[in-house]
């Protein structure tokens, strides 16, 4: 689970492959085992509550507000940058520049899932993203965070 940021010991993350169809844009936030949702769109509210009081609540909503841009862009920054990429059977793991990792299933690409172990480590990464040149595909960073798979297949694909 992708963390975007933390705040008075508060963490703000997201799930990386999270509904069939995807889910609209939110955060989640989670102190003490407490956990609340937010929507961000079409209007910034509260989706669930797991434990927050109402003052506590009124202050998570007034910190995702103003960090709402920060929230929706995330990936978006070209400085976040892959360092490293492996595979275990299920996963695609990628270690990023400011730190954080982000497993993926393979059964979101499955030109990667039906690769061999050799093919997987013929890979090149770029500013933007990472390449296999001989299976033809392309993943960006910013599609990775934002939980995308392969657009080109139909999203069934990515099914939980």
């Amino acid at each position: 689970m992708p963390v975007v940021f933390h705040h008075r010991g508060f963490k703000f993350f997201f799930y990386s492959n999270e509904g069939t169809p995807r889910e609209p844009v939110h955060i989640h936030v989670e102190k003490d085992n407490v956990e609340a949702k937010f929507w961000l769109k079409p209007e910034l509210r509260v989706a669930y509550n797991d434990g927050y009081d109402a003052r506590t609540l009124r202050e998570l909503l007034e910190i995702v507000e103003l960090n709402k841009d920060r929230i929706q862009g995330l990936g978006m920054n070209s400085s976040v940058k892959a360092t490293r990429v492996h595979f275990d059977q299920d996963s695609m793991w990628v270690d990023l520049s400011d730190g954080r990792i982000v497993s993926v299933p393979l059964a979101w690409f499955p030109r990667l899932l039906h690769a061999t172990e050799e093919q997987r480590q013929q890979l090149r990464i770029s500013s933007r993203g990472l390449h296999w040149e001989a299976l033809d595909e392309d993943i960006s960073i910013a599609g990775l965070l934002a939980g995308e798979g392969d657009l080109t297949q139909s999203q069934k694909t990515f099914a939980a």
